[in-house]
């Protein structure tokens, strides 16, 4: 392709003033650096790379680009620092506490039962995160407060690379315990 050729700067030059090659060479680089968040982000994708052209658009006419990297790398970290912060935003929740009680001694069955359309799965994440470990759950409250693996890794004293090693290990443990609770569940309604 001519494009994926030529210099960086003349194919933003050409992105900028709307040269279809040039756009559709661009907008697949961002698709494709967008794919890693696909199942994350969900059906907010597709706002997502609307907002990633238009920061992409912002930038190239600012001149932010310095060439330190080649276009296609800037383009892909501008696109996961959007679709990171767009994940993070959606992050914000917030906790019910057990007045007084810890995660570990909460019997579920005398959680309380909100009475919202939604309560089986709130339900259900309460009963989770009361049989996770608390560090698994210390991760999760660093997480949810909006702090990167290098903040975590300050405040721990733990390696970024073996924080999101626990990170994983905490997701599939709670994953699991998950499909336990759906299996026993399921096992009293037949």
């Amino acid at each position: 392709m001519r494009a994926e050729s030529e210099g960086d700067g003349a194919i933003i030059d050409r992105f900028l003033a709307g040269d279809p090659s040039a756009v559709g060479l661009v907008d697949g680089w961002l698709a494709r650096a967008a794919s890693a968040y696909r199942r994350r982000l969900g059906d907010h994708l597709e706002d997502v790379l609307q907002d990633v052209r238009l920061e992409v658009t912002r930038l190239l006419q600012e001149g932010k680009f310095r060439g330190d990297s080649s276009l296609k790398t800037y383009l892909w970290r501008v696109t996961a620092h959007t679709c990171l912060d767009r994940l993070r935003a959606g992050a914000r929740w917030s906790f019910v506490e057990y007045d007084g009680e810890s995660a570990e001694a909460a019997d579920p069955a005398t959680l309380p039962r909100p009475e919202a359309p939604w309560s089986a799965d709130r339900d259900l994440l309460l009963r989770v995160l009361a049989r996770m470990e608390d560090d698994c759950r210390r991760l999760w409250s660093m997480l949810i407060d909006g702090m990167s693996y290098r903040e975590m890794s300050v405040e721990t004293g733990v390696s970024e690379g073996a924080l999101r090693v626990r990170v994983l290990r905490c997701r599939r443990r709670a994953q699991e315990v998950r499909e336990e609770l759906l299996a026993a569940v399921a096992g009293r309604a037949h």
